[in-house]
C-alpha cells in the first residue's frame, strides 16, 4: 500500500512539473517593462515618441515582449549618442508592411551596428578644424549636432547598401581638403544620402563619389543632388549606353559649365552630350550598343 502511495505521489509531481513546463511563461514581468521604459526616458528618448511606438505596436496585435525587442536597440543607440529615430522609422515602415517583430530584429541590429560605424567616421571627420568652418556655411539652417546626426544616418544608409566605408571617408575628406568653396553642408549631406541610389550602387561607389563631388564643386545644391539618381537612371535607359559612359557624359557637361538645371534636364531627356540623343560626345561614342566598337 505504501509503495502504491509513493508511486502515486511520484506520478503526481511528475505530472505537475510537466504541466509547469508546458505552461507559457512570461519572462518579461511588468516590473521589467516599467524598468525598460524608465531606461528609455533616462536615455533621452522622448516620452511621446515611446507612447506612439507602443500604440502602433499594440494596434498591430504585437505583445509587450515584441514591443520591448523594438525598444531595446533604440535605448542602446540613445545611450551611445546615436540618432535613435532611425530605429523607430524602420519599425514604422515594417509595421505598415505587416512585418513581424522577429523579422525586424536583425534589421534593427544592423541599423544600430552601421550607425555606430558611421558615427565613428563622422566624429573623426568633424574633429578637424576646417570642418567646423565648413559646417558654419549652413547659415544657421542646421545646427552642428543636427548636421552630425543627419550625416550619421546618411553614412549608415550607404554602409547598409555596401558602399565602402573608406570611400565615404575619402568623400568627406575631399570637402575639407579640396576646392569646395561652393559646397554647403546640406549639399554634402544630400550627396552622401544618394550614393547608394546612383546606378550600380556599391559596384560603382568610387565613380559615384567622383560624380557627386564634381557636381558639388560645380554648384549643384542639395535639391539638384537629390534629383541626380533619377536623372542618371533615365539617361542610361534612354541612351542605351553603359552607366560608365553616361557618367562621363555628365562630367563633360559639368566641365562645359552648363548650369545644374540644364544638365539634369539633358540627362532626363537622354541627351548625354548636352545635345540631342544622337549627339554623343567623342570618347564615349563607341560605347553605344550597335555602333562599331560598341557592345
Amino acid at each position: 500500500m505504501k509503495t502504491r502511495i509513493k508511486r502515486f505521489k511520484g506520478s503526481f509531481w511528475t505530472a505537475c512539473m510537466a504541466l509547469l513546463f508546458l505552461m507559457p511563461v512570461n519572462i518579461y514581468g511588468q516590473d521589467t517593462i516599467d524598468s525598460l521604459l524608465n531606461n528609455a526616458i533616462e536615455s533621452g528618448i522622448d516620452q511621446d515618441r515611446i507612447a506612439e511606438v507602443r500604440q502602433r505596436v499594440e494596434a498591430r496585435g504585437m505583445s509587450e515582449e515584441e514591443f520591448m525587442s523594438i525598444l531595446k536597440p533604440a535605448i542602446e543607440m540613445a545611450r551611445d549618442n546615436l540618432p535613435y529615430e532611425m530605429i523607430f522609422e524602420k519599425v514604422f515602415e515594417g509595421l505598415s508592411k505587416g512585418v513581424p517583430a522577429q523579422r525586424m530584429s536583425p534589421v534593427l541590429s544592423s541599423i544600430r551596428e552601421n550607425a555606430s560605424r558611421s558615427a565613428q567616421m563622422v566624429d573623426r571627420w568633424m574633429e578637424r578644424p576646417e570642418v567646423g568652418q565648413f559646417v558654419e556655411r549652413g547659415e544657421g539652417r542646421m545646427q552642428r549636432e543636427q548636421f552630425r546626426n543627419e550625416m550619421i544616418k546618411a553614412g549608415s544608409k550607404a554602409m547598409m547598401h555596401n558602399v565602402d566605408e573608406e570611400i565615404l571617408f575619402e568623400t568627406l575628406n575631399s570637402v575639407s581638403e579640396g576646392d569646395m568653396e561652393r559646397v554647403r553642408p546640406t549639399g554634402l549631406l544630400a550627396a552622401i544620402n544618394v550614393l547608394s541610389d546612383l546606378p550600380n550602387g556599391a559596384n560603382e561607389s568610387t565613380q559615384n563619389a567622383r560624380l557627386v563631388l564634381k557636381a558639388l564643386q560645380s554648384g549643384f545644391e542639395a535639391g539638384d543632388i537629390q534629383k541626380l539618381p533619377a536623372a542618371l537612371h533615365m539617361a542610361q535607359r534612354r541612351s542605351q549606353l553603359p552607366i560608365a559612359a553616361v557618367g562621363e557624359g555628365f562630367l563633360q557637361q559639368l566641365e562645359r559649365g552648363f548650369p545644374s538645371e540644364r544638365i539634369l534636364q539633358n540627362m532626363f531627356n537622354g541627351e548625354i552630350g548636352g545635345g540631342p540623343p544622337g549627339n554623343v560626345p567623342g570618347g564615349i561614342m563607341n560605347d553605344r550598343p550597335g555602333r562599331p566598337g560598341g557592345n
